[in-house]
């Protein structure tokens, strides 16, 4: 069945998009199971059932992998090059991993409410909900991956901009309007395909934590920046919050957008602040602008604080002073307490601030989709073009969301479960061949959970699974923060369209 309904399009082509609708074969699959199940548990309410939830969990899983995650990859067919799929997979997509989601919880309470007691406790589909999850999770990674590609020729015109010759501060600078017309047209599209207000909210969070990382790092390519330059950028950054505000209701006109959506949009461009307002201060006198950077940055990094030097255009000669000035006030007591770098300028650390780094290159290094919703695109930051000159190179967005899954959530501190080793090709890899009829009987003994061996040749695929699972654990807890229970309509401030 699963190499089957790979092969269909999401959409049936005499079927119209509905902003509702699910992949047909998600309904098929869940209809055999309960189909299965009721014949089933006739015969035992044993062993029998428990040997059977493991099955549907093995092919769950294999539906995640093979069908939903392949449809959000580029995929060619001839003489084809591959291509971004198109929004509405993406929609789709995103629409069938909630609604496998829910499905998946009351499918186990159905097995659970046939099986005997003694066994009730082997019953478990939750780790398939969550894999569904981090599928969800990378749709709406996807989601921002289109408003990214559209505003990287703002990003070259800020990198562009003459900031050290500027003399004073004006209206906000031209890219800024630019950026935001672009935004506000692509956000207008996807929210209003979005009808769950939790993938709304999801999206626009994500946006603006790209948005901003994409910031910071661009700062840092705009050298050198005067204390005029730093200014206008700071305008420019306010400007940008105000405009993000509006986003999640920005098809629901005389709505206000909820408060805690405005507070998370101001917690996230403040992260831009400190580092303009360090930028804002003279070197002269020198002690003012190492005091600031301590107040500000508030790190014990000489390499940190040389970045900013640079950044202000002085000169090597010149630095010398400030840094010996900068490592007696670092030494002082009430500075011992600062860590050793400051999370601000992580992205740079993380190579983010590479000119020269191409976006197939940092696609490879096994970009960080999987994380919490609220910080999907943050982690992701080597996934935009937003922080590179170079031109986004569509042919490897596929190939990205696929790696990503498979590399872990290792910003969250959980191991990293994929690893960069390539999946096996079998007929329970996540990207495999169809194959012989014989092998996949085969395999479906030998790749069952529960008391059944897992074979070597399935430990790429079990390595996905788990990634997916711990994907979907993070975007789950951040979705429950937003109201209500997970998978259901939320009312609270609209956007959805």
């Amino acid at each position: 069945m699963i190499p089957q309904y790979r092969q269909q399009p999401p959409k049936p082509p005499d079927e119209e998009f509905s902003s509702q609708m699910v992949i047909p074969s998600s309904i098929e699959l869940f209809n055999f199971y309960r189909l299965t199940l009721a014949q089933c548990a006739k015969l035992s309410r044993g062993a029998r059932l428990v040997e059977l939830s493991r099955v549907f969990a093995k092919y769950l899983d294999q539906y995640a992998q093979q069908v939903l995650l392949f449809y959000v990859s580029e995929r060619s067919s001839g003489q084809t090059p591959s291509k971004t799929p198109p929004l509405e997979d993406t929609i789709l997509v995103l629409n069938t991993a909630d609604y496998c989601f829910n499905t998946c919880t009351q499918l186990e309470e159905k097995i659970k409410g046939r099986i005997d007691e003694s066994v009730n406790g082997s019953i478990d589909l939750q780790s398939q909900a969550d894999a569904f999850m981090g599928i969800a999770s990378a749709t709406v990674r996807a989601l921002v991956r289109r408003v990214e590609v559209d505003v990287e020729p703002t990003w070259r015109e800020m990198r562009n901009t003459g900031w050290s010759k500027m003399e004073s501060v004006g209206d906000q600078s031209s890219w800024v309007g630019e950026m935001l017309r672009r935004i506000k047209s692509r956000c207008e599209e996807i929210l209003g395909m979005l009808h769950k207000q939790q993938y709304a909210r999801a999206f626009c969070d994500n946006l603006v934590d790209s948005v901003a990382n994409a910031f910071i790092v661009n700062i840092f390519q705009c050298k050198p920046i005067s204390e005029v330059g730093a200014e206008q950028m700071l305008l420019d950054s306010y400007v940008l919050k105000k405009g993000f505000e509006e986003l999640l209701t920005i098809n629901a006109s005389n709505t206000t957008p909820p408060t805690g959506y405005i507070k998370r949009v101001n917690r996230t461009m403040s992260r831009i602040d400190p580092i303009l307002k360090t930028l804002q201060v003279r070197p002269s006198p020198p002690e003012a602008l190492v005091q600031a950077y301590l107040i500000h940055i508030a790190d014990k990094s000489d390499t940190n604080f040389r970045k900013f030097l640079d950044l202000k255009g002085l000169r090597k000669q010149d630095q010398s002073h400030l840094m010996d000035l900068f490592q007696a006030h670092r030494a002082s007591p009430r500075n011992e307490s600062l860590p050793q770098s400051s999370a601000l300028l992580a992205l740079l650390a993380a190579g983010g601030g590479a000119a020269a780094t191409n976006h197939s290159a940092a696609a490879a290094a096994g970009p960080t989709i999987a994380s919490g919703i609220g910080s999907l695109s943050s982690s992701a930051a080597t996934l935009s073009t937003s922080n590179l000159p170079a031109r986004f190179d569509p042919s490897v967005f596929g190939n990205a969301i696929m790696n990503a899954a498979r590399d872990g959530v290792d910003r969250f501190g959980t191991p990293n479960l994929g690893g960069s080793t390539p999946l096996p090709q079998t007929p329970s890899g996540a990207m495999s061949s169809p194959t012989s009829q014989p092998q996949q009987q085969q395999q479906q003994h030998a790749t069952s959970r529960g008391s059944f061996e897992i074979p070597a040749a399935a430990m790429g695929t079990t390595n996905l699974n788990e990634n997916l699972r711990n994907i979907g654990k993070f975007f789950k807890r951040d979705l429950g923060g937003f109201g209500g229970r997970f998978g259901r309509q939320v009312e609270d401030g609209g956007g959805g369209g």
